[in-house]
């Protein structure tokens, strides 16, 4: 069945491992001194944002000791066991944090519409109601048109501040919805954020005017015994504040109004207008704080997304870039945080004809997870059932890091699947030897995910906690803070938005796919790699910290039909870094003849 998971933007998530998957504690195993370091850092990770490289180095050092290649034995004590089952019990009942991420503040303390803009003018976050609003969604670019004219110069000015370009710091804007959105115009303030480590300032526009929930209308009628009639008459002149207005919008005559505002007034306990108006303010008020912090859960940037479902409950969701009727190419994401290219990379793609597909992996965005199958069976289960029904005939099959293992799979059980394949950044299954070149992070939860994926589990949940409470950058700043070239492209606001996306895409569903994505990247394939009868192009980034040339031209020799091109001024990033060299082997490969 599909895992059952909270729908916030990074929802929280019940633990898919226990102590049973992987080694158990020995009993004669006995306490350590670095057990005392993990207990300590462990606990302080849940709360200290800082305290997460601390307990990264001490189970590097425990991994050190138990794992069977060191020749050493030691293994985890009863002891160290007992305090780690308390952490996970204290992380399972644990409040939510409050958010301490700027950006995200910017839409969840405001009650009514919020986006937060790039300096290039695409949405980086938006709330429920901003996104309604504004007619826009995390990703894609705002369309000026909900600007009004009188606004635009003021609004002009203001994205031109945040390039560094002029000194207007703030600005007050009129907004005017799309008519299908059916609300009216309304008056919003924008102001500039300042990220750390970024050229160009964030743009914040939130509205200054208190929204009219229809949760208001249920209250007033509630409490108050106001007919649906009155209820929309109160609507009304809160909203218009003028009896005319509302004679004109109701089709009725101003001595119907008249009538009608004063029983509202006799049955809400208010002597005048004022009175009336300040009751209606406070009631809207206290609805619409009731939505603060109410984020949308993750969605397709691109508004293209598309799905299958089956009977015994599997999700299989994809989006597409490029023709819309083009040469068909599926691309399945890995760790990387990339998911979308970017608008010139689609264009490209488009005049090429090529329809290049991206698939969301089981745990990813909206598509189910699966925990009652192994993570390969479950990624083979959903490529498959998207390969049968909507592409239906053999094509290229593009995989991001670790998103590869899948479809090589595939092409091994089903050799007339691909006509051509193609790896772009570590994968872990080309180069085994590469996860010892890994960064701290991501290495020791690759080996606590081979022999103990509960404790990976464990450290990953605290790992979402963090981000949940001080955004996606938490994470990006750790993982890439060694990487010079991939943390500038993480602070490049002209993907900046793409990226935190591609993070909540992640991690839509919780911490889940994550973990099982650790184990797929250690999958035992290798034997795909020699049978392998298609062509298979290895786009390797020389500067993701994990590039060997020597280990690399190892794997050209062990099947001819692979063909590794490093790739310069390329980091774990690449997908951005170099997404013109991508999009130009994509659509060679696209035009590979098919076998007969």
């Amino acid at each position: 069945m599909p895992d059952q998971t909270h729908k916030g933007q990074l929802a929280d998530q019940a633990f898919l491992f226990g102590p049973e998957d992987g080694r158990a504690p020995e009993d004669g195993a006995t306490a350590d001194p670095i057990d005392m370091q993990i207990v300590a850092s462990t606990y302080r990770s849940i709360v200290d944002q800082d305290a997460f490289e601390d307990m990264i180095a001490s189970w590097a050092a425990k991994l050190d000791q138990i794992e069977p290649e060191t020749g050493r034995r030691r293994g985890l004590s009863q002891q160290l066991f007992g305090q780690l089952m308390m952490a996970r019990h204290t992380l399972e009942t644990l409040d939510i944090p409050a958010e301490n991420d700027p950006l995200k503040r910017a839409i969840t303390d405001v009650p009514g519409p919020a986006v937060v803009l790039t300096p290039d003018g695409r949405v980086a976050m938006a709330n429920i109601a901003g996104e309604r609003a504004f007619a826009t969604k995390q990703g894609a670019f705002l369309d000026t048109e909900v600007i009004a004219p009188a606004s635009l110069q003021d609004y002009t000015a203001l994205m031109r501040a945040a390039r560094g370009q002029g000194n207007a710091a703030q600005a007050i804007l009129t907004v005017i919805p799309p008519p299908e959105t059916e609300l009216p115009p309304f008056t919003a303030e924008g102001y500039m954020i300042a990220v750390r480590g970024q050229s160009g300032a964030h743009v914040a526009l939130r509205s200054l005017e208190i929204a009219w929930e229809p949760s208001v209308s249920a209250r007033l009628r509630e409490a108050f015994g106001l007919s649906a009639a009155e209820a929309e008459v109160a609507r009304l002149f809160f909203l218009l504040r003028d009896i005319d207005r509302i004679a004109e919008a109701r089709a009725v005559s101003r001595l119907t109004v008249r009538t009608q505002v004063k029983t509202i007034m006799s049955k809400v306990e208010a002597p005048t207008n004022v009175d009336l108006m300040r009751l209606l303010a406070m009631i809207a008020g206290r609805e619409a704080m009731g939505q603060r912090g109410e984020s949308p859960v993750w969605q397709d940037p691109l508004g293209r997304e598309d799905r299958i479902e089956t009977p015994d409950g599997r999700v299989v969701t994809w989006t597409w870039m490029g023709a819309r009727d083009g040469r068909p190419a599926v691309l399945l994401r890995g760790f990387p945080m990339t998911y979308i290219l970017p608008p010139e990379a689609e264009d490209r793609l488009r005049r090429a004809g090529v329809k290049l597909y991206a698939l969301s992996r089981p745990g990813y965005g909206n598509s189910s997870l699966h925990k009652d199958l192994d993570v390969r069976q479950d990624n083979q289960a959903a490529l498959r059932m998207f390969l049968d029904r909507v592409i239906r005939q053999p094509c290229l099959g593009i995989g991001m890091s670790n998103g590869f293992v899948p479809l090589l799979e595939e092409q091994q059980a089903n050799p007339a699947r691909f006509h051509a394949l193609m790896a772009i950044g570590y994968t872990g299954v080309l180069d085994r030897s590469g996860i010892h070149r890994l960064q701290p992070i991501q290495r020791t939860m690759m080996r606590m995910a081979a022999h103990t994926p509960w404790l990976a589990e464990l450290v990953a949940k605290s790992a979402h906690r963090m981000m949940r409470q001080h955004g996606v950058d938490w994470y990006l700043e750790r993982a890439y803070r060694t990487r010079p070239l991939d943390m500038r492209t993480c602070q490049n606001p002209e993907v900046a938005a793409l990226i935190r996306n591609a993070c909540e895409h992640l991690l839509k569903q919780g911490h889940g796919a994550f973990v099982r994505d650790l184990q797929l990247a250690g999958a035992p394939i290798d034997a795909a790699i020699e049978a392998l009868t298609i062509p298979l192009l290895f786009l390797a980034p020389v500067l993701d910290g994990v590039f060997d040339e020597m280990r690399y031209r190892q794997i050209e020799r062990r099947n001819p039909r692979i063909r590794v091109e490093p790739v310069a001024d390329a980091g774990e990033l690449i997908f951005y870094q170099q997404s013109r060299l991508i999009v130009d082997r994509i659509i060679e490969l696209s035009r590979a003849p098919q076998p007969a």
